[in-house]
């Protein structure tokens, strides 16, 4: 099981690392913010992980970020974020980085345009991807203002030009108004899984604290094919977040890599 650093937002990553395995997760979902943040050295995430013990992945810049943004030095700056976070995933040992797509800047303009936008920024961050030997995941976003990439029939269109280098990272929290089942098995090309419960104005909080199913969670936490990764975000220093959620996979009987 792979939980997201963001449970354990106030230590820097390579104490989180610690965490991990203290708690034996098989991996850990590394936000390039979070390293970014507490300027740590991305040696010290190397060092702490030294018997590879963890399998770490990347959760590239995202924040105020739009890759398919109408100006032009705000679209090159997001592809440039996701860019050093390429390279930091290479300094500590990640090899798949998840990163956004983009977003509308203006809803009344043709998708098409931001659809044109986007893919040539993605090429640009594939020839950066293959240069430091990384695999890239794009998200599957929720249903919300300006954001388009929101179903598997528009990111298997925007992907197909792009197979085999680009992946696609599947959030259950994001398709919880509709069967989440349905639309991983409708996804092309997953490569990671993220998992985390939702509450009516909510997206993101821990398990078995919102309205998703019980048994379509245990559903996903039952894949062993590919990394499903625990998010959340928790800027506490007492780790509720990540201490809750090991209860709640406990309680699932997810017995793989779950402290008994």
């Amino acid at each position: 099981m792979h939980f997201a650093s963001t449970l354990a937002w106030a230590y820097p990553v390579d104490e989180v690392v610690q965490i991990a395995k203290k708690n034996e997760l098989s991996g850990l979902e590394v936000w390039a913010e979070q390293v970014w943040f507490h300027g740590t050295n991305p040696e010290k995430i190397r060092k702490a992980n030294l018997d590879q013990s963890i399998n770490l992945t990347m959760h590239a810049a995202s924040w105020d970020l739009n890759i398919c943004s109408i100006e032009k030095e705000i679209r090159e700056s997001s592809v440039r974020q996701i860019q050093h976070s390429i390279k930091l995933a290479d300094e500590i040992g990640a090899d798949s980085i998840t990163f956004h797509p983009g977003r509308l800047t203006l809803p009344q303009m043709k998708q098409e345009i931001y659809e044109t936008l986007m893919m040539e920024s993605i090429f640009t961050l594939i020839e950066t991807a293959k240069q430091y030997k990384k695999t890239l995941s794009i998200e599957l976003m929720e249903v919300k203002a300006k954001e388009f990439v929101t179903s598997p029939n528009t990111m298997n269109r925007l992907i197909a030009s792009f197979i085999p280098e680009l992946k696609t990272t599947f959030d259950v929290a994001h398709i919880s108004e509709g069967a989440p089942g349905r639309a991983f098995a409708d996804l092309i090309n997953v490569d990671k899984i993220h998992v985390s419960d939702n509450t009516e104005s909510q997206l993101h909080v821990p398990l078995g604290t919102g309205i998703l199913d019980r048994n379509m969670l245990r559903e996903f936490f039952a894949i062993t094919s590919l990394p499903v990764v625990v998010e959340g975000f928790d800027a506490s220093e007492n780790l509720n977040w990540w201490k809750h959620n090991l209860h709640y996979l406990k309680s699932l009987e997810i017995q793989k890599e779950v402290p008994q």
